[in-house]
Protein backbone atom coordinates (compact mmCIF):
# COMPACT_ATOMS: atom_id res chain seq x y z
CA UNK A 1 0.00 0.00 0.00
CA UNK A 2 1.07 3.57 -1.03
CA UNK A 3 0.70 5.99 2.07
CA UNK A 4 1.63 9.72 2.89
CA UNK A 5 1.93 8.95 6.45
CA UNK A 6 3.98 5.84 7.10
CA UNK A 7 3.95 6.24 11.08
CA UNK A 8 -0.37 6.73 11.22
CA UNK A 9 -0.68 3.50 8.97
CA UNK A 10 1.76 1.68 11.71
CA UNK A 11 0.34 2.82 14.64
CA UNK A 12 -2.76 1.60 12.91
CA UNK A 13 -2.07 -2.07 12.54
CA UNK A 14 -0.01 -2.42 15.58
CA UNK A 15 -2.22 -0.73 17.89
CA UNK A 16 -6.05 -1.42 16.53
CA UNK A 17 -4.59 -4.33 14.46
CA UNK A 18 -2.16 -5.84 16.76
CA UNK A 19 0.06 -6.75 13.86
CA UNK A 20 3.75 -6.62 14.34
CA UNK A 21 6.22 -4.93 12.48
CA UNK A 22 8.55 -7.91 10.47
CA UNK A 23 10.91 -5.19 8.26
CA UNK A 24 11.39 -1.69 7.55
CA UNK A 25 13.97 0.33 5.98
CA UNK A 26 14.00 1.40 1.69
CA UNK A 27 13.21 -0.39 -1.28
CA UNK A 28 15.47 -1.71 -3.66
CA UNK A 29 16.48 0.83 -6.09
CA UNK A 30 16.18 -2.25 -8.75
CA UNK A 31 12.55 -2.48 -7.91
CA UNK A 32 11.41 1.39 -8.11
CA UNK A 33 12.69 0.93 -11.59
CA UNK A 34 10.60 -2.34 -12.29
CA UNK A 35 7.80 -0.11 -11.41
CA UNK A 36 8.08 2.96 -13.50
CA UNK A 37 10.01 5.37 -10.74
CA UNK A 38 14.11 6.66 -10.86
CA UNK A 39 15.83 4.37 -8.98
CA UNK A 40 17.06 7.44 -7.17
CA UNK A 41 13.43 7.77 -5.19
CA UNK A 42 13.49 8.50 -1.69
CA UNK A 43 11.15 5.72 -0.54
CA UNK A 44 10.39 4.19 3.23
CA UNK A 45 9.01 0.95 3.68
CA UNK A 46 7.63 -1.40 6.52
CA UNK A 47 6.06 -4.98 6.27
CA UNK A 48 3.49 -6.07 8.66
CA UNK A 49 1.44 -8.98 10.03
CA UNK A 50 -0.26 -10.87 12.34
CA UNK A 51 1.85 -12.55 14.98
CA UNK A 52 2.16 -15.98 14.38
CA UNK A 53 1.40 -16.04 10.93
CA UNK A 54 3.84 -16.36 7.79
CA UNK A 55 1.72 -14.70 5.55
CA UNK A 56 -1.44 -12.39 4.30
CA UNK A 57 1.14 -9.47 4.91
CA UNK A 58 0.75 -5.67 4.13
CA UNK A 59 3.49 -3.74 2.62
CA UNK A 60 3.72 0.02 3.82
CA UNK A 61 5.61 2.43 1.68
CA UNK A 62 6.02 5.84 2.00
CA UNK A 63 7.67 7.75 -1.53
CA UNK A 64 8.80 11.16 -1.32
CA UNK A 65 9.14 13.59 -4.19
CA UNK A 66 6.48 13.20 -6.17
CA UNK A 67 2.85 14.28 -6.46
CA UNK A 68 0.34 12.05 -5.56
CA UNK A 69 -3.25 11.04 -6.50
CA UNK A 70 -5.63 8.27 -4.71
CA UNK A 71 -5.94 5.87 -6.85
CA UNK A 72 -9.94 5.74 -5.56
CA UNK A 73 -10.66 9.42 -5.01
CA UNK A 74 -14.14 9.73 -2.87
CA UNK A 75 -15.18 6.09 -4.77
CA UNK A 76 -18.10 3.92 -4.55
CA UNK A 77 -18.15 0.80 -4.18
CA UNK A 78 -19.46 -0.14 -7.72
CA UNK A 79 -16.67 2.36 -9.40
CA UNK A 80 -14.36 0.19 -11.08
CA UNK A 81 -10.86 -0.18 -11.16
CA UNK A 82 -7.33 -0.74 -9.11
CA UNK A 83 -8.23 -2.90 -5.40
CA UNK A 84 -11.10 -1.71 -3.52
CA UNK A 85 -10.29 -3.83 -0.21
CA UNK A 86 -8.70 -6.06 1.70
CA UNK A 87 -10.24 -8.23 4.01
CA UNK A 88 -9.28 -9.39 7.29
CA UNK A 89 -11.33 -11.34 10.14
CA UNK A 90 -12.49 -10.31 13.49
CA UNK A 91 -13.38 -11.72 16.74
CA UNK A 92 -15.20 -8.66 17.83
CA UNK A 93 -16.84 -6.51 15.52
CA UNK A 94 -18.32 -4.30 17.60
CA UNK A 95 -15.17 -3.37 19.91
CA UNK A 96 -13.65 -2.65 16.02
CA UNK A 97 -15.74 -0.54 15.08
CA UNK A 98 -15.90 1.66 18.53
CA UNK A 99 -12.35 1.75 17.49
CA UNK A 100 -12.04 2.65 14.16
CA UNK A 101 -14.81 5.31 14.47
CA UNK A 102 -13.39 7.13 17.39
CA UNK A 103 -10.26 7.17 14.95
CA UNK A 104 -12.19 9.13 12.06
CA UNK A 105 -12.57 6.01 9.92
CA UNK A 106 -15.89 5.64 8.13
CA UNK A 107 -17.76 3.26 5.89
CA UNK A 108 -19.67 2.73 3.06
CA UNK A 109 -22.87 1.53 6.09
CA UNK A 110 -23.28 -0.19 9.28
CA UNK A 111 -22.00 -3.56 10.04
CA UNK A 112 -24.27 -5.80 8.07
CA UNK A 113 -25.26 -9.31 8.80
CA UNK A 114 -25.44 -11.81 5.81
CA UNK A 115 -25.67 -14.66 3.84
CA UNK A 116 -22.72 -15.56 1.82
CA UNK A 117 -22.72 -18.64 0.42
CA UNK A 118 -22.72 -21.29 2.81
CA UNK A 119 -21.65 -19.06 5.51
CA UNK A 120 -23.00 -16.46 7.75
CA UNK A 121 -21.09 -13.20 8.31
CA UNK A 122 -20.88 -9.74 9.49
CA UNK A 123 -19.56 -7.82 7.60
CA UNK A 124 -18.03 -3.70 7.39
CA UNK A 125 -16.02 -2.31 4.84
CA UNK A 126 -14.21 0.52 6.18
CA UNK A 127 -13.04 3.89 4.55
CA UNK A 128 -9.35 5.48 6.32
CA UNK A 129 -6.27 7.26 5.15
CA UNK A 130 -5.07 7.59 2.03
CA UNK A 131 -7.34 5.26 0.56
CA UNK A 132 -6.76 2.25 2.46
CA UNK A 133 -9.96 0.14 2.61
CA UNK A 134 -10.44 -3.23 5.13
CA UNK A 135 -13.63 -5.43 5.12
CA UNK A 136 -13.61 -6.51 8.57
CA UNK A 137 -15.52 -9.98 8.64
CA UNK A 138 -16.92 -11.68 11.31
CA UNK A 139 -18.01 -15.56 10.88
CA UNK A 140 -21.63 -15.84 12.63
CA UNK A 141 -22.11 -19.61 11.49
CA UNK A 142 -20.49 -22.20 11.53
CA UNK A 143 -18.61 -21.42 14.07
CA UNK A 144 -14.86 -19.65 12.77
CA UNK A 145 -11.99 -22.86 13.05
CA UNK A 146 -8.57 -22.88 12.20
CA UNK A 147 -7.55 -19.63 12.78
CA UNK A 148 -5.56 -19.82 16.51
CA UNK A 149 -4.03 -16.41 15.91
CA UNK A 150 -6.98 -14.34 15.33
CA UNK A 151 -6.92 -11.80 18.69
CA UNK A 152 -7.33 -8.28 16.57
CA UNK A 153 -7.26 -8.12 13.11
CA UNK A 154 -6.45 -12.01 11.54
CA UNK A 155 -3.94 -12.21 8.14
CA UNK A 156 -5.17 -10.29 5.60
CA UNK A 157 -6.65 -13.59 3.48
CA UNK A 158 -8.79 -12.00 0.85
CA UNK A 159 -9.18 -8.69 -1.51
CA UNK A 160 -11.74 -7.13 -4.18
CA UNK A 161 -11.53 -5.75 -6.86
CA UNK A 162 -14.40 -4.63 -8.78
CA UNK A 163 -14.50 -5.13 -12.31
CA UNK A 164 -16.65 -3.79 -15.46
CA UNK A 165 -17.05 -7.14 -17.69
CA UNK A 166 -16.21 -10.18 -15.54
CA UNK A 167 -16.03 -12.63 -18.34
CA UNK A 168 -12.82 -10.20 -19.08
CA UNK A 169 -12.11 -10.32 -15.64
CA UNK A 170 -12.44 -14.33 -15.60
CA UNK A 171 -10.47 -14.65 -18.63
CA UNK A 172 -7.40 -13.26 -17.18
CA UNK A 173 -7.66 -15.04 -13.52
CA UNK A 174 -9.28 -18.59 -14.60
CA UNK A 175 -8.18 -18.66 -17.94
CA UNK A 176 -4.66 -17.49 -17.88
CA UNK A 177 -3.48 -17.33 -14.13
CA UNK A 178 -5.28 -20.88 -13.73
CA UNK A 179 -7.23 -19.54 -10.58
CA UNK A 180 -9.45 -22.24 -9.07
CA UNK A 181 -13.30 -21.21 -8.32
CA UNK A 182 -13.27 -20.90 -4.54
CA UNK A 183 -17.20 -19.62 -4.35
CA UNK A 184 -19.63 -18.12 -6.80
CA UNK A 185 -22.42 -15.97 -5.81
CA UNK A 186 -25.13 -13.71 -8.41
CA UNK A 187 -27.81 -11.99 -7.58
CA UNK A 188 -29.00 -9.14 -5.50
CA UNK A 189 -30.01 -8.15 -1.83
CA UNK A 190 -33.08 -9.40 -0.51
CA UNK A 191 -35.47 -7.02 1.40
CA UNK A 192 -35.09 -4.81 3.19
CA UNK A 193 -32.08 -4.01 1.23
CA UNK A 194 -29.67 -3.49 4.06
CA UNK A 195 -25.52 -4.06 2.80
CA UNK A 196 -22.33 -3.71 2.79
CA UNK A 197 -21.51 -2.11 -0.74
CA UNK A 198 -23.64 1.35 0.35
CA UNK A 199 -26.42 0.82 -2.21
CA UNK A 200 -29.46 2.78 -1.48
CA UNK A 201 -31.84 -0.02 -0.56
CA UNK A 202 -34.13 -0.51 -3.15
CA UNK A 203 -31.06 -0.15 -5.75
CA UNK A 204 -29.78 -3.07 -3.61
CA UNK A 205 -32.72 -5.34 -4.63
CA UNK A 206 -32.90 -4.76 -8.15
CA UNK A 207 -29.31 -4.58 -9.36
CA UNK A 208 -27.69 -8.18 -9.72
CA UNK A 209 -24.10 -8.47 -8.48
CA UNK A 210 -21.97 -11.31 -9.85
CA UNK A 211 -18.97 -12.07 -6.72
CA UNK A 212 -16.47 -14.82 -7.57
CA UNK A 213 -13.79 -15.79 -5.59
CA UNK A 214 -10.30 -17.90 -7.05
CA UNK A 215 -7.37 -18.85 -5.58
CA UNK A 216 -4.51 -21.37 -7.02
CA UNK A 217 -5.84 -24.32 -5.37
CA UNK A 218 -9.43 -22.55 -4.70
CA UNK A 219 -8.46 -21.49 -1.39
CA UNK A 220 -10.28 -18.64 0.59
CA UNK A 221 -6.63 -18.02 1.39
CA UNK A 222 -4.50 -15.30 -0.43
CA UNK A 223 -7.87 -15.26 -2.95
CA UNK A 224 -8.44 -12.97 -5.06
CA UNK A 225 -12.59 -11.36 -5.27
CA UNK A 226 -13.75 -10.01 -8.08
CA UNK A 227 -17.52 -8.38 -8.09
CA UNK A 228 -19.51 -6.87 -11.39
CA UNK A 229 -22.59 -4.65 -10.89
CA UNK A 230 -25.47 -5.26 -13.21
CA UNK A 231 -26.71 -1.71 -13.45
CA UNK A 232 -24.80 0.50 -11.69
CA UNK A 233 -21.84 2.39 -12.78
CA UNK A 234 -19.67 5.15 -12.53
CA UNK A 235 -15.87 5.86 -13.15
CA UNK A 236 -13.35 3.96 -13.75
CA UNK A 237 -9.55 4.13 -11.67
CA UNK A 238 -7.77 1.61 -13.98
CA UNK A 239 -5.71 4.20 -15.33
CA UNK A 240 -4.12 5.66 -12.54
CA UNK A 241 -3.99 2.36 -10.36
CA UNK A 242 0.31 2.41 -10.67
CA UNK A 243 2.82 3.57 -8.24
CA UNK A 244 3.61 6.09 -6.65
CA UNK A 245 -0.06 7.02 -6.41
CA UNK A 246 -1.96 6.56 -2.65
CA UNK A 247 -3.99 3.73 -1.81
CA UNK A 248 -4.00 0.15 -2.36
CA UNK A 249 -1.63 -0.63 -5.02
CA UNK A 250 -1.16 -4.22 -5.57
CA UNK A 251 -1.32 -7.63 -4.49
CA UNK A 252 2.17 -9.85 -4.41
CA UNK A 253 1.94 -14.21 -5.11
CA UNK A 254 5.30 -16.21 -4.51
CA UNK A 255 5.80 -19.06 -7.46
CA UNK A 256 7.67 -22.39 -7.81
CA UNK A 257 8.90 -20.99 -11.60
CA UNK A 258 8.84 -17.78 -12.90
CA UNK A 259 10.34 -17.71 -15.77
CA UNK A 260 7.36 -20.26 -17.57
CA UNK A 261 5.05 -18.08 -15.59
CA UNK A 262 6.16 -15.49 -17.57
CA UNK A 263 6.33 -17.26 -20.69
CA UNK A 264 2.88 -18.42 -20.37
CA UNK A 265 1.54 -15.26 -19.56
CA UNK A 266 3.55 -13.64 -23.01
CA UNK A 267 2.20 -16.46 -24.91
CA UNK A 268 -1.44 -15.54 -24.17
CA UNK A 269 -1.07 -11.57 -24.98
CA UNK A 270 -0.58 -10.38 -21.05
CA UNK A 271 2.25 -7.73 -21.41
CA UNK A 272 4.80 -8.25 -18.73
CA UNK A 273 4.93 -4.33 -17.07
CA UNK A 274 8.14 -5.47 -15.57
CA UNK A 275 10.78 -8.41 -15.21
CA UNK A 276 11.92 -10.43 -14.53
CA UNK A 277 14.39 -8.81 -12.04
CA UNK A 278 16.24 -9.36 -9.47
CA UNK A 279 15.68 -7.71 -6.37
CA UNK A 280 15.90 -8.21 -2.27
CA UNK A 281 12.45 -8.32 -0.78
CA UNK A 282 12.61 -9.06 3.02
CA UNK A 283 12.15 -11.57 4.92
CA UNK A 284 11.74 -13.68 2.04
CA UNK A 285 15.43 -12.99 0.88
CA UNK A 286 16.73 -12.16 -3.18
CA UNK A 287 13.67 -13.26 -5.29
CA UNK A 288 13.00 -12.77 -8.94
CA UNK A 289 9.93 -11.16 -9.79
CA UNK A 290 7.66 -9.98 -12.60
CA UNK A 291 4.86 -7.12 -12.93
CA UNK A 292 1.07 -7.67 -14.49
CA UNK A 293 -1.72 -5.72 -14.60
CA UNK A 294 -4.61 -7.14 -14.36
CA UNK A 295 -7.78 -5.79 -16.86
CA UNK A 296 -9.24 -3.67 -14.33
CA UNK A 297 -6.08 -2.29 -13.64
CA UNK A 298 -5.00 -3.97 -10.25
CA UNK A 299 -1.23 -4.95 -10.17
CA UNK A 300 -0.14 -7.95 -9.88
CA UNK A 301 3.68 -8.94 -8.58
CA UNK A 302 4.98 -12.11 -9.21
CA UNK A 303 7.95 -13.38 -7.59
CA UNK A 304 10.42 -16.60 -6.33
CA UNK A 305 13.37 -16.68 -4.41
CA UNK A 306 16.61 -17.19 -5.78
CA UNK A 307 18.85 -20.64 -5.53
Amino acid sequence: MSVSNLDQHRAFFTDVGGWQVLDEGTLDSTILAAWGLPPTTGSKQILLGNPGTDRGFVRLVQFEGFEQRLIRPNARTWESGGILDINVRVRNMDQKQRELRGLGWQAHSDPVEFTFGPFVVREWITLGPDGLSIALIQRIEPELEGWPQLREFSRAFNSTQVVRDMDTALAFYREVLGFEEYLYHEGASTPPGENVLGLPWEAAMSVDRKVWIGHPQGLNEGSVELIEFEGASGRDFSAIAVPPNLGLLMLRFPVENLDALAAHLVSAGVELVSGPVSIDLPPAGRVRQISVRAPDGAWLDFYELEN
